[in-house]
């Protein structure tokens, strides 16, 4: 998980959600609760934060990726809007920008109705998670802080240590483990450089093959939290890093 920033909320919504939110709000007193409403009725009171514009943007904003594990639709199902607070339980919020979140399918059917009103879990547009966990291996643990029970309910809820997602982290730990061969056998052949010239030449090898590895980090990338986190741990990295700055 890594820290997001929300888009601009499409017009469309600003427009026309304090009416939609209205009509909602005159049906629920009409049946007594949310979960009364007719379902042919209710969806057609909903619907309309479904649209090209909400989606778009939180997925824009959220790098194409699910907001809570990091995965791609591919591995996940499909992108959905999710409410962080679900309407469920408050309905008020059911046409809120600051409550959507960009969801696979995975992640919305782990999560499902969880009263994150009662039960706070991580909302990576509102909180960084950075320093919430960590991983140990594949797996993903609370860090021993002051967010630890935060950190620890996001897991359970959102299960983030499942296997559908300790496989692609297992197959991301193969890559890191190769990229860092390749740069362990730069810092070498740049130790024993004789020249100048070969010293620049490898200098170049490792500076290249650091920026291989380093891609793997960008926002953009699938699970790029789990690859910061074994890079900031990697001693080759880090030595690396100071061999290319000191050249």
């Amino acid at each position: 998980m890594i820290k997001l920033e929300r888009e601009v909320e499409p017009q469309g919504m600003i427009d026309n959600k304090l009416q939609w939110k209205s009509d909602l709000l005159t049906a629920i007193t009409k049946y007594g609760s949310y979960k009364d409403i007719p379902e042919k009725e209710k969806q057609k009171l909903i619907s309309f934060y479904r649209n090209d514009a909400v989606k778009s943007g939180l997925i824009k904003s959220s790098f194409g990726k699910c907001a809570f594990c990091e995965c791609i639709p591919s591995e996940g199902g499909n992108i959905e809007i999710e409410h962080f607070k679900p309407k469920s339980i408050y309905p008020d919020l059911t046409f809120e920008w600051d409550n959507f979140l960009p969801s696979c399918r995975k992640c919305n059917d782990s999560k499902d109705s969880h009263d994150t009103g009662v039960e706070p879990i991580i909302n990576p547009y509102d909180i960084d998670p950075k320093g919430a966990f960590y991983f140990n291996d594949i797996e993903i643990k609370a860090a021993n802080n002051g967010m630890k029970k935060l950190a620890e309910k996001t897991i359970e809820v959102c299960g983030l240590n499942s296997v559908r997602l300790w496989r692609p982290r297992a197959e991301i730990l193969i890559s890191l483990r190769i990229f860092s061969r390749s740069i362990e056998e730069a810092i070498e052949e740049l130790i024993n450089a004789d020249t100048d010239r070969k010293r620049a030449n490898r200098v170049k090898k490792l500076r290249e093959a650091i920026d291989i590895i380093e891609m793997l980090t960008k926002p953009s990338e699938k699970y790029s939290s789990f690859c910061i986190e074994f890079l900031e741990q990697s001693e080759v990295y880090l030595k690396a890093i100071q061999l290319v700055n000191d050249a």
